[in-house]
């Protein structure tokens, strides 16, 4: 986020690409507060399960499918219809049906940016920040800077 400010004021991008920018700068913040949500409502579930308080709660929250269903057509559209806005642009000899798979193979891959998040901010809070890349232990070291961690 310290390089926003630059990003905004800057003559050389354009206001779409500032936009796609901030966006992608808020993302990872985004879904660690999606997650810590997603950890709270189950925990809270799994308490009042326990204690058997919990099971008035469920049945309500089943009650409300239509509300469920339209919040996961929502969240899984957009990914399902990449699928075949790729196929009229890059591949039109793939099939319909291909590109729909596509479509959900990609829905389902952007739920790794959740545990990546998590991860990076567990890093964060233990102050390793660094940019060391992957250290390749098997391969002999030679003259040259080595990458460390911070």
């Amino acid at each position: 986020m310290r390089y926003a400010p630059r990003i905004v004021s800057s003559r050389h991008i354009p206001g779409r690409g500032v936009l796609e920018t901030l966006y992608t700068f808020v993302q990872p913040l985004a879904h660690l507060v999606t997650l810590a949500l997603t950890v709270l409502v189950f925990g809270a579930l799994a308490v009042g399960l326990v204690r058997g308080q919990g099971a008035d709660e469920v049945v309500a929250l089943l009650d409300r499918w239509p509300l469920i269903l339209v919040l996961a057509a929502v969240s899984v559209t957009p990914f399902v219809l990449w699928g075949p806005v790729y196929r009229r642009d890059h591949a039109p000899d793939a099939s319909f049906a291909r590109s729909l798979v596509w479509g959900l193979a990609l829905w389902l891959y952007a739920y790794h940016l959740f545990v990546v998040s998590a991860r990076a901010f567990v890093r964060m809070l233990r102050g390793r920040n660094g940019w060391a890349k992957t250290r390749r232990n098997a391969e002999p070291v030679t003259a040259g800077p080595v990458a460390l961690e911070s």
